[in-house]
């Protein structure tokens, strides 16, 4: 991690981890969480903790804990639900999902906090503190919202929590970032372009927790029924590690035809796997060396009939099919997050539907958008596309 994103990222201590939890909380923290969370060891200078409330001695050393620290923000584990009042529960064992979600709502509450200059008064139990203003404040607006969070939570999944950044500061660009090579996303991004250069048979993948055969001609993903989505998008979180047992293998038709025969495989839209296996590994983020001020091409329209529909990107096709923009134009734009932008291509990459155009001329993503471009003959195609979708018309 370098210099300046171990400052920007938030300091995060574990207290009272066993050796396999600690393992789990460095691979979230160096592969999903890396540039937003940074693991130390000392308490001192924590901004926010990780508390096991189901290890060696826990209640007397959280006891101690909550006495010298009662208003840092704290993530418990526990095997058995507890509400602890200015805490985030994560029951184990842990989802990463879910543990990425409380993470989200830690930093939150630093950004609240420093904000309003403002902490939050922790509730002692038969000793109730007085709520301050801020506090009553926001418990009262996540009352009002919290159906829509609910609604909003599977979106999270695709498109994480990122805020927008300024693409002036390196320290922020290096946050939007991520490679697929180290992840499961990588792997089968290769496969299927192996697969590609077949002109019968598909590909078969070995070392996960059931086979999958990639059928590119056919546009199908044959995988065991056993496949279960939530493990799936679990695995695609975590980096590969350097003993991975992954590997490819040729099949030729008359190869897969006794597998069918013999195996219970079920086929799935091969472009729609990609496509999600994308998103979720990216979570609002960008493939490595992706140029902002460059404009994105979208090859075709994508095929919503069969693929995750992310927030706007309807809208994000109409504008990039009408005339190329970059990422962060686009967000401008359409007056949207740029995590939408960023999952949306990030997940039409892996399916090789967008790409950047690198002939176009080095423009700054902070440039401004008026000038001749805005009277491209194909701007009016996309304000009727834009109105119809937005129901304007």
């Amino acid at each position: 991690m370098t210099q300046s994103t171990t400052k920007s990222a938030l300091r995060i201590v574990a207290v009272g981890m066993d050796k396999p939890t600690q393992r789990l909380l460095e691979m979230v923290f160096n592969g999903p969480g890396r540039g937003e969370y940074f693991l130390i060891e000392q308490l001192e200078v924590a901004q926010a903790c990780i508390f096991d409330l189901d290890g060696i001695e826990a209640a007397k050393l959280w006891a101690n804990y909550r006495q010298q620290y009662p208003s840092l923000p704290t993530i418990v584990l526990s095997l058995n639900h507890h509400d602890v009042a200015g805490t985030v529960f994560v029951k184990k064992p842990i989802e990463i999902e879910k543990f990425l979600k409380a993470l989200a709502k830690i930093k939150q509450m630093k950004e609240e906090e420093a904000a309003t200059g403002d902490l939050p008064q922790i509730s002692v139990k038969g000793q109730p503190a007085h709520l301050a203003p801020t506090q009553t404040t926001r418990e009262a607006k996540l009352a009002t919202e919290i159906t829509v969070e609910q609604e909003e939570e599977a979106l999270h999944q695709y498109c994480g929590y990122h805020s927008d950044i300024n693409p002036q500061r390196s320290e922020e660009v290096e946050k939007i970032y991520y490679d697929p090579n180290n992840y499961l996303q990588g792997f089968f991004e290769k496969a299927f372009a192996f697969s590609q250069q077949l002109e019968t048979g598909g590909i078969l993948i070995e070392g996960l927790y059931t086979p999958m055969i990639l059928l590119s001609e056919k546009n199908q993903l044959l995988c065991g029924c056993e496949a279960a989505e939530n493990q799936l998008r679990t695995m695609t979180l975590l980096p590969l590690s350097k003993s991975s047992h992954l590997r490819m293998i040729t099949l030729a038709e008359t190869e897969i035809q006794q597998r069918l025969a013999t195996e219970k495989l079920m086929a799935q839209s091969l472009d729609n796997f990609l496509w999600k296996m994308a998103l979720w590994t990216a979570r609002g983020k960008i493939p490595k060396g992706t140029d902002l001020s460059k404009d994105v091409v979208l090859v075709n329209w994508p095929n919503f009939t069969r693929l995750v529909l992310t927030p706007h990107a309807l809208e994000i096709s109409a504008l990039w099919i009408a005339n190329p923009y970059s990422l962060i134009d686009t967000a401008k734009m359409l007056n949207i997050p740029q995590r939408y932008v960023f999952a949306f291509f990030s997940a039409a990459c892996a399916i090789k539907l967008a790409f950047i155009d690198r002939r176009t001329d080095t423009r700054s993503p902070a440039s401004s958008l008026a000038g001749s471009r805005s009277e491209h003959p194909k701007r009016n195609l996309f304000k009727r596309l834009l109105a119809r979708l937005r129901g304007g018309e």
